[in-house]
């Protein structure tokens, strides 16, 4: 009697592991699908099939989809600077990686906000011919929240502000009011608070400031 008990608990342990071991390898493949799918857009940048199977070009598309999706699990919008000067780029490829990574973060936080768990390496196998993703899962994270991508509109400039950079320019307020299209009067006003320049002219006279 207590053998049967013993071998149904062992039978029972098994299918526990096997069924965890299942979940574990579909989670796997779900985390590989999804970063495919947010790098799929750059794949006409990165990856040229016209001669071989471009494996190198993969690596290094999926390597930035990795970077921006452990970024993403940690509520980051760019790749940081700290992290850029670990890849001994030039500026040009910085700037090229920077804008591929944010663009690959926001894709993480559009299409797979839910999933939590990190991805720790990459390799890109042959599976029925035809290269793939093969990943290997790292830590899970709890919800960062998802930062806001609504355009930040610059604080309005003070009346101390414009009369500052006014100055600084050189410029008495008719030559400062010609060089902005405006009207001596409204230059005055602004300095006096009592009145704001709108967006476009907020630009012009920050421009002048620079």
């Amino acid at each position: 009697m207590s053998k049967n008990k013993d071998a149904k608990r062992k039978a029972k342990i098994k299918a526990q592991k096997a069924q965890a071991a299942q979940q574990e390898q579909a989670r796997i493949e779900h985390i590989a699908n999804a970063v495919m799918e947010i790098c799929s857009p750059l794949e006409p940048e990165y990856i040229d099939d016209s001669k071989t199977i471009d494996v190198k070009g993969r690596l290094i598309l999926w390597q930035l989809g990795m970077i921006a999706w452990n970024l993403a699990l940690v509520g980051h919008k760019d790749i940081p600077l700290g992290d850029l000067d670990k890849m001994s780029l030039d500026e040009e490829h910085r700037q090229i990686v920077a804008k591929a990574v944010a663009q690959l973060i926001r894709r993480k936080y559009e299409l797979y906000p839910n999933i939590r768990f990190s991805v720790a390496n990459i390799s890109c196998p042959f599976v029925a011919g035809k290269p793939r993703l093969k990943v290997s899962i790292g830590q899970q994270y709890h919800d960062f929240g998802i930062p806001s991508y609504e355009e930040e509109k610059p604080q309005p400039l003070t009346p101390e502000a414009i009369l500052e950079i006014r100055k600084k320019a050189g410029l008495p307020q008719v030559k400062f009011a010609a060089a902005l299209g405006v009207s001596v009067k409204k230059v005055s006003a602004w300095e006096h608070g009592k009145a704001v320049p709108d967006e476009e002219e907020t630009e012009k006279i920050r421009g002048m400031g620079a």
